[in-house]
């Protein structure tokens, strides 16, 4: 079938979107912003891409200080500083409200989203910002800087047998159900950026430390949907989830059987239903919000 030719500016628009390296922008429709966990980047979310993308334009960020992402500007590396630097990255693509969806520390910038009145739908999968105490929050600091203390002996001494699928389930275990279906080559890049990442890791977990945990957020109408995994062996749900789900009145808890804290690989279709669910939900609320305000108005 004949196409139009793409005008200069829809040319230009196409190839930055291919050439960035710090974010993925695909698809068409309301826009969908995806932010991944502390020491990953855009790229964990690629199971989930193309069924996403059938209904929104999906712009999927590395956040700053990670592989590939922007530097860390001098707002430093507390949560509020990087809910600051997403903000600015999506004004300077010309967005100012969308849809987010985020895991684990992104599903935690996604809540902070809400709360300064940009997100139109929040999806948090496993989101971290909550403990029930601080034992809980001091073991689950003490364990996250000694996963990225080992990341680069992982990758150096590991590398090479990779390719074996019961290695990679095991090593993977505590983050993931399926680690088996993460491809050797994508495995190295994770503990590839999980290395990079290291210095900005080790100054969020001091101010988590200092500043979490998650302070309730206002009631609004703003869809949210908590996803988690049922084998999140990161954040059990008991400990974590239940004194975060405290903090935000009105959310939908939706509890996903056989995946684990990083849940895309282990159930895609399952992880961009719930997406789409909570994002199509807040459409049609802002419908019949716009209808009733039509009706009022006499129009």
């Amino acid at each position: 079938m004949w196409a139009e030719p793409k005008t200069k500016g829809e040319f230009t628009r196409d190839l930055d979107r291919q050439l960035r390296g710090d974010l993925h922008d695909g698809g068409t429709g309301s826009v969908l912003v995806l932010l991944h966990g502390v020491g990953a980047t855009w790229s964990i979310w690629k199971p989930v891409l193309a069924a996403l993308e059938a209904r929104h334009r999906v712009i999927a960020l590395t956040l700053p200080g990670h592989d590939g992402g922007k530097p860390v500007g001098n707002g430093g590396t507390s949560i509020a500083a990087l809910t600051d630097a997403t903000l600015e990255q999506l004004r300077q693509l010309g967005i100012t409200s969308a849809h987010v969806a985020g895991n684990s520390l992104g599903g935690w910038i996604a809540l902070e989203l809400e709360r300064r009145g940009f997100a139109r739908s929040v999806t948090a999968l496993s989101p971290a910002g909550g403990w029930a105490s601080v034992d809980d929050r001091d073991s689950l600091i003490g364990s996250m800087r000694l996963l990225f203390m080992i990341s680069g002996p992982i990758l150096g001494l590991l590398s090479p047998v990779l390719s074996v699928g019961w290695l990679r389930r095991l090593l993977l275990r505590q983050t993931l159900e399926h680690g088996e279906r993460i491809e050797p080559a994508t495995l190295r890049e994770m503990l590839r950026s999980m290395v990079v990442a290291k210095p900005l890791v080790a100054k969020l977990l001091t101010a988590i430390r200092r500043d979490g945990p998650l302070p309730a957020l206002a009631p609004s109408s703003t869809p949210i949907t908590v996803a988690w995994g049922e084998c999140d062996r990161v954040l059990p749900f008991p400990r974590y989830g239940q004194p975060l789900l405290e903090q935000l009145p009105g959310a939908e808890l939706v509890m996903i059987d056989g995946v684990g804290h990083v849940p895309l690989y282990d159930d895609p279709a399952t992880i961009a239903a719930t997406i789409l669910a909570t994002a199509a939900r807040a459409e049609a609320l802002q419908s019949v919000t716009a209808n009733v305000e039509r009706v009022e108005s006499g129009q």
